[in-house]
């Protein structure tokens, strides 16, 4: 036996023996307890300690229960090549929800100083961020000197005391049913993490990073909502406030962010960075992401010292909308920018933005630093500013800057973007934040094949023949002819497997053929003669959309897409 096959038989044996011995515990603040298994949904645990401090093993699934909420941090264990640490949720309903933050609505919990001046009645061992009232419709205000305190929701944290003042007209637990306290914590810290995927989980009301920490390889994240983020004091010094929603810092291989919503936030929605000791970040994805109301940036990328190493990240399929916007506008200094290139440093090879909605940036959609290190494709992107004289892109500190109207200019001088188009998207109902697209949008088949193959909602790419630019492929039909043929003709089910049927609402007719096309035109298969509501077997297809025609010799009876999910 070689050497070779001699390898492959242990890892095998590995993948069977670790997966064997995984396990699935349970986790419900309501009905647990931690002195229970956990290994069944009755023998539920209850508390993030208690999964904090488990020995778990690679192959092992941690199950939050939906519709709960906990409060702390999360440190995850590491998985191995074999198989991940899988945290997750189980049962139905919204996605359970881990919180950095401490409610203080009780009315014993304020003490009125003087004047407006009302003292929380805790000591805290690190800084408020930001303070949450009544699920988020209001904002506090952080000061960082106590005579700043002047207008309603003012707080300041006394650096020497450990102490919470605000300012408010009556005692805030009057005002307010539900006061939360954003700590300066990463809510997932993933310090030293490898192998790990999270999926189906809401991080939010934290005053650092929703998942921060340093040196992680191979980490999932995965249909999470991550909101409310950031504005922790980040030296302790009372200068600087910080809180990313993914930062991957100093060593940073094989991570994924994906299919994620991530709002107001008052740093970067997702970034990997480093300036400390020399690293290596490579082969990062942030794709098919929603990401809006960042106060910085979207997305934010920089790495030094020069010896550290850089190289194949990806920013692609994403829609990124209102850059600066949301309780970020906070921030004293730069804000409201797409995509932030800063003082890269790093030995760089290829960082990749394509296939991106950028829309409405109070700054500007990009803003890169002039001599940043790095090969930069920026292309088949779709960019919307709402008026001609916003900015477009930035050279910093030179300032150098063209304007939305400037975009052919732009691309002349810098070569970015030549394939990427300008123009309202034409999202399906932007005000309730359904940012998938209508069949006029602009960004239907103006996209490029990066290898994503799904959409935020699982659709298979591409479905009209070309790919589409943001999270989500266009599913319907893309002309009024094509919707008042469908009038005539139903398919069901629709989307589907292996097979459908057809009904229709017009007059019984005879002697119909029924043809598929591909989204291109070309004619794949025809069923003569075809009798309605006879089962149609199409489990030779492909995933994707199909045009299917109804027609006599003398007309079309009637026109409709299949979309075969499989």
């Amino acid at each position: 036996m070689n050497r070779k096959s001699l390898i492959t038989i242990v890892s095998i044996t590995l993948f069977i023996a670790v997966n064997c011995n995984a396990t699935t515990y349970y986790v419900s603040t309501i009905s647990g307890n931690d002195s229970n298994t956990g290994t069944t949904i009755s023998q539920a645990w209850k508390t993030i300690a208690q999964v904090n401090s488990f020995a778990f093993v690679p192959g092992d699934s941690i199950l939050f229960k939906r519709n709960e909420i906990w409060r702390g941090q999360l440190i995850p264990k590491s998985g191995s090549i074999s198989a991940d640490i899988y945290y997750g949720a189980y049962d139905e309903g919204v996605y359970p929800a881990i919180l950095g933050s401490l409610n203080f609505n009780n009315n014993s919990d304020w003490v009125n100083l003087y004047g407006n001046i009302w003292k929380c009645n805790a000591v805290f061992s690190t800084d408020i961020g930001n303070i949450i009232f009544d699920n988020a419709t209001i904002i506090g205000y952080k000061k960082w000197l106590e005579t700043d305190l002047q207008n309603q929701n003012d707080f300041w944290y006394d650096l020497l005391t450990g102490q919470l003042l605000i300012y408010s007209t009556s005692n805030p637990s009057n005002l307010y049913f539900e006061i939360e306290l954003a700590l300066r914590t990463n809510i997932i810290h993933q310090e030293n993490t490898h192998f790990v995927t999270y999926e189906n989980l809401s991080i939010k009301y934290g005053g650092a990073h929703g998942f921060g920490g340093g040196n992680t390889s191979n980490i999932t994240i995965k249909s999470c909502e991550i909101s409310y983020i950031g504005g922790g004091d980040l030296n302790m010094d009372g200068t600087i406030r910080y809180g990313n929603g993914v930062e991957f810092w100093g060593n940073a291989t094989n991570n994924i962010v994906e299919k994620c919503k991530i709002w107001e936030i008052y740093d970067t929605g997702v970034t990997n960075q480093n300036h400390t000791t020399t690293v290596i970040q490579q082969n990062i994805k942030y794709q098919n992401n929603i990401i809006w109301n960042c106060g910085l940036s979207s997305f934010e990328f920089w790495c030094k010292p020069e010896t550290s190493e850089v190289d194949a990240i990806h920013f692609e399929n994403n829609t990124c909308l209102y850059a600066g916007s949301g309780w970020g506008i906070q921030r004293p200094d730069y804000f409201g920018i797409h995509v932030l290139i800063s003082d890269n440093s790093a030995q760089s090879g290829t960082i990749s933005i394509k296939n991106n909605i950028f829309f409405e940036a109070q700054r500007s959609i990009y803003a890169f630093y002039d001599n940043a290190n790095g090969t930069y494709e920026l292309d088949y992107n779709l960019i919307y500013q709402p008026t001609s004289s916003d900015s477009l892109f930035v050279y910093f500190p030179s300032l150098t800057t063209f304007t939305y109207s400037d975009f052919n200019s732009y691309t002349s001088v810098t070569g970015y973007d030549e394939n990427s188009v300008t123009g309202n998207p034409d999202f399906e109902n932007q005000a309730g934040f359904d940012f998938s697209l209508t069949n006029s949008s602009i960004a239907i088949n103006s996209g490029t094949n990066v290898g994503v193959t799904e959409d935020f909602e699982g659709n298979p790419r591409p479905i009209h023949g070309e790919y589409d630019i943001g999270a989500y492929e266009y599913t319907g039909l893309l002309s009024t002819p094509e919707i008042e043929f469908t009038k005539n003709i139903i398919l069901y089910p629709n989307p589907t497997k292996n097979i459908f049927r057809i009904s229709l609402n017009t007059k019984m007719v005879k002697d119909c053929d029924l043809i598929f096309y591909n989204v291109n035109g070309k004619e794949l298969m025809r069923i003569e003669k075809y009798t309605i509501d006879e089962v149609v077997n199409i489990e030779h297809l492909a995933n994707g959309s199909y045009w299917i025609v109804l027609k006599n010799k003398k007309k079309i009876i009637g026109i409709a897409t299949v979309l075969v999910l499989k």
